[in-house]
């Protein structure tokens, strides 16, 4: 699902409608937090087209696009190297993105990347 991080916020789309069409972003924090932030980009707008139309009930999470990429990469590597322990995929990655590895322990994480390796069996 395409993201859109904004000043330490993290939007997904909603729906896309309208002509000239529209993408309507919803707080990712929406469920977890309850929080109403709302956006709006143009179909065909880059990231300084977005404008926020509610604010957020939470602070920003400037650690997003780290936690984002380092979630991102941890299932590539475990489709590509089902052989590979899910730790030992883990620690290397972890090292890489410090941040994102201590907001997502392993512990936290570890069904996930077994059931991501299980996909390739």
């Amino acid at each position: 699902m395409p993201r859109y991080i904004v000043d330490g916020f993290v939007f997904h789309v909603n729906i896309m409608k309208g002509n000239p069409p529209m993408i309507y972003l919803r707080c990712l924090e929406y469920k977890r937090l309850g929080c109403h932030a709302r956006a709006v980009i143009p179909y065909d707008g880059s990231i300084q087209d977005i404008k926020v139309n509610k604010p957020h009930n939470h602070p920003p999470d400037f650690a997003a696009e780290e936690k984002i990429i380092f979630m991102r990469e941890l299932k590539e590597v475990m489709l590509k190297n089902p052989q590979i322990s899910s730790r030992t995929v883990y620690q290397t990655l972890a090292e890489m993105y410090p941040n994102a590895a201590k907001e997502t322990p392993f512990e936290l994480i570890r069904h996930k990347m077994n059931r991501w390796k299980r996909e390739q069996e």
